[in-house]
């Protein structure tokens, strides 16, 4: 059982109320439910448990004391001394330290401190109790056997029944014609039976030869070698199976735990998949001082619905050497492009996957320094454009620390090889070549209480080098330069409030940033990288209006905004905060990226941000774009966030993005809400749930409805999810682009493990995660 110290106590003094009125079975085993127990010893129960073993109390003379150094303290009806030996009848008790034997009769060898017991024998040391009809034990060490036994351990739960148990050191047990459990006496689920068991909690492991496990006392599985935990300890051994039904086909993993060493792993995973054939799957984790690794693979060959071989390759890797130097590789291929489609059962949403990162990256940092080199591709596996590939880019930042009133100079170089599958020179339509783009400037930071002032000046600076410009008839060498200043400004007031007796404090936080960047005419440069960046309130106050370097944005602009947060003192939480912000525009935005019209308005929208934080458990978020001018919504999303103390989750989310003004290029309107929720309905019983809703096309994107049921011995979970899908790689299915060319797919996925025999995370806890925002297993 999982107690910790903050829990209350696990012996007899955690009851609430007498426990004679137990069933017999109950009080044999020290077993008690909730409802004799007090509220404090309630902490700690494993998740599902209506009860905990609870161990007798030990209040007798030398209890916190090891046998060894501990004398022996004997009483029994009678009690007969010949030579080295002494026999007792009747009732007899032994203490020895934190040694208790207890029995009918008793004979004790003074000359090597040993007793043979007999007649309902009882020997308890901490966190462990054995019973048996005869025994023979060293009460120096606590060692020995006994016959026709049981054993149970208070602390994992763990009970069993042996013809003999043997305990030849402290940390081994041994039991012949064995059954073994960790249900409790009030839902005995399944049971292990073998010809021996080995405990070890040296390894955390146990052994079983000659072994059927039971449910409801019918054999369900036998096998003549079975490796199970005795601990939470990792250790070599099956996990337990992932099941799954996808597009009406069974799909079965079963996989095998290899703890090959305490700083490398693996998992390997044989998989049969109804109408394609088997496939091996393998995880692979290795750690050292200088990074973390982990390789997965997957094969399936000759597919049989597709008559070709499939395949999987993931490599990740986090590098750190010393305080200042680190790599980065993020690696996955597959061997075709529907490979998610169909074989990727764990999670729907992986299924929408359009581009598989491919990167590796070598960082630098220091107080005043970062840089990094990296190379990035993509495997494209749906119908759309394909990005261009980074082979490679070094970037390299300069920034002085922060100082009041001090000049900061900063300067940023990224050099860029940017290569295409699709390029030129082989027959395609893509422009290719270097690009280095610099930048340098200062900033002048001057802060008061009250306020702040920063100015800042930078020159940028951008230059190609592009291949086979010839043949597409354009410059080679292209380049622009721009200088840009911005003068950013800000006041801090303050006042006290009294809130349901509380004490508050509200601000008032006014905000002027002015920018004016160069303009020139960049409409003979390539587009790589660049995008429009997403506006929103923060975006106000940013010195670019693109992501990547193939603009340098022309601006003559004043950003106003405003905010104000509501704290409340006592708690030390902002409670709420509100921001309006706009831009003001003084000249038209000519640099755009290739497609895009020039900015001719005045203003921009409006721009609101709220943060509603009344506690821990809850958040509530809203951003909204408001065009004044037409007195139309542009852009909403909300999102709540919810837990309970119960454990109890519920997430509601709604995104509009009108057609044309903040998402170019989609035919309509953006109108998408749901809906996820984890709902404890009992201390066993589990519900989940999820819906994601388009409102334009009146179509369900996603749904999601599952089960938990747990007590102290097995747990089940049943997710059934349908999501809408490409059906060929040109359809979509993302709201606001033409919904031809879509399906919906299904999967239902069953987890089942029972508690004591292994496991570790399965598909059903990966769709959890990922479907239900801050959904935890309790596993």
């Amino acid at each position: 059982m999982d107690t910790s110290a903050d829990c209350g106590s696990t012996d007899a003094s955690a009851l609430k109320t007498d426990t004679s009125d137990l069933p017999a079975y109950f009080q044999h085993w020290h077993w008690v439910p909730n409802s004799h127990l007090s509220e404090a010893s309630k902490c700690g129960l494993s998740p599902g448990c209506q009860g905990r073993f609870i161990e007798p109390v030990r209040d007798w003379d030398g209890a916190d004391q090891t046998p060894l150094r501990a004398p022996l303290n004997v009483s029994a009806d009678t009690i007969e001394s010949v030579g080295a030996k002494a026999t007792m009848t009747g009732d007899v008790q032994l203490r020895k330290g934190d040694l208790s034997l207890d029995a009918g009769y008793a004979q004790y060898n003074r000359s090597n401190s040993t007793v043979m017991l007999r007649d309902n024998v009882v020997l308890r040391q901490p966190g462990i109790m054995l019973r048996g009809q005869f025994a023979q034990i060293d009460t120096n060490k606590g060692l020995g056997e006994l016959q026709q036994a049981e054993i149970l351990s208070f602390d994992t739960g763990a009970r069993g029944t042996a013809g003999r148990i043997a305990r030849p050191d402290y940390s081994r047990f041994e039991l012949e014609e064995a059954s073994y459990t960790q249900c409790t006496p009030d839902n005995e689920t399944w049971s292990m039976h073998a010809d021996s068991i080995v405990l070890d909690y040296n390894s955390g492991r146990g052994v079983a030869r000659g072994t059927s496990i039971r449910v409801y006392d019918i054999p369900v599985f036998y096998t003549p070698y079975l490796n199970f935990p005795v601990d939470d300890r990792r250790a070599t051994g099956f996990l337990f199976p992932s099941i799954g039904i996808a597009d009406s086909s069974l799909d079965i993993s079963t996989p095998y735990y290899l703890n090959l060493a305490p700083n490398y792993d693996a998992i390997i995973t044989p998989r049969f998949i109804e109408q394609r054939g088997e496939a091996l799957e393998t995880e692979l984790r290795y750690l050292n001082k200088y990074s973390e690794w982990a390789v997965s693979t997957s094969y399936l060959p000759n597919d049989s619905k597709e008559d070709i071989d499939r395949w999987l390759l993931g490599i990740s890797e986090a590098g750190f050497m010393g305080d200042r130097w680190g790599t980065e590789i993020d690696f996955t291929k597959v061997s075709d492009d529907d490979y998610f489609s169909d074989l990727g059962l764990a999670n729907l949403a992986v299924k929408r996957s359009t581009h598989l990162n491919q990167q590796a990256a070598l960082n630098y940092n220091s107080d005043d320094w970062t840089g990094r080199i990296e190379v990035q591709r993509y495997q494209t596996i749906a119908a759309v454009e394909d990005p261009y590939q980074k082979l490679p880019q070094m970037r390299l930042n300069y920034q002085s620390p922060a100082k009041n009133f001090q000049l900061e100079p900063s300067m940023e170089f990224e050099y860029t090889q940017f290569d295409h599958r699709d390029k030129l020179r082989d027959g395609g339509t893509k422009v290719t070549g270097q690009r280095l783009f610099g930048t340098a400037g200062a900033s002048l930071p001057m802060r008061w209480r009250w306020g702040f002032i920063e100015p800042a000046i930078k020159s940028r600076h951008v230059r190609y080098e592009l291949e086979d410009s010839d043949l597409a008839g354009i410059d080679g060498s292209p380049s622009a330069s721009s200088g840009q200043f911005s003068l950013d400004s800000g006041l801090y007031f303050e006042r006290d409030l009294i809130i349901s007796d509380q004490d508050w404090t509200q601000t008032l936080e006014p905000r002027l940033f002015y920018r004016y960047s160069e303009y020139e005419d960049q409409r003979d440069q390539p587009d790589f990288d660049s995008s429009a960046l997403t506006f929103t309130y923060q975006q106000l106050f940013r010195d670019t209006r693109f992501t990547g370097h193939d603009r340098l944005d022309d601006a003559n602009q004043l950003a106003i905004g405003i905010s104000s947060r509501f704290i409340n003192n006592e708690a030390g939480r902002e409670v709420l905060t509100a921001s309006l912000g706009q831009l003001q525009y003084f000249d038209d935005g000519r640099v755009q990226l290739p497609g895009d019209a020039e900015r001719k308005s005045s203003n921009s929208d409006l721009a609101g941000q709220i943060r509603i934080l009344p506690d821990d458990n809850r958040w509530l978020s809203v951003d909204v774009l408001y065009d004044a001018r037409q007195g139309v919504l542009n852009q909403t999303n909300l999102s709540y966030h919810q837990r309970s103390d119960n454990g109890a989750l519920f997430n509601a989310g709604y995104t509009f993005r009108r057609e044309g003004n903040t998402l170019g290029g989609l035919d309509n309107d953006v109108k998408q809400g749901d809906i996820s929720l984890s709902l404890p309905i009992s201390d066993q019983w589990k519900l989940f749930a999820k819906t994601q809703y388009d409102f334009e096309d009146n179509r369900p994107v996603e749904n999601l409805i599952g089960a938990e049921y747990q007590n102290c011995c097995w747990l089940t979970r049943i997710v059934y999810q349908r999501a809408l899908e490409p059906d060929d790689n040109n359809g979509s299915n993302v709201s606001g682009v033409s919904n031809t060319g879509t399906k919906n797919n299904s999967a239902v996925l069953i987890e089942f493990q029972l508690k004591g025999l292994g496991g570790l995370g399965t598909a059903v806890t990966s769709v959890l995660k990922d479907s239900i925002f801050g959904y935890l297993s309790d596993e």
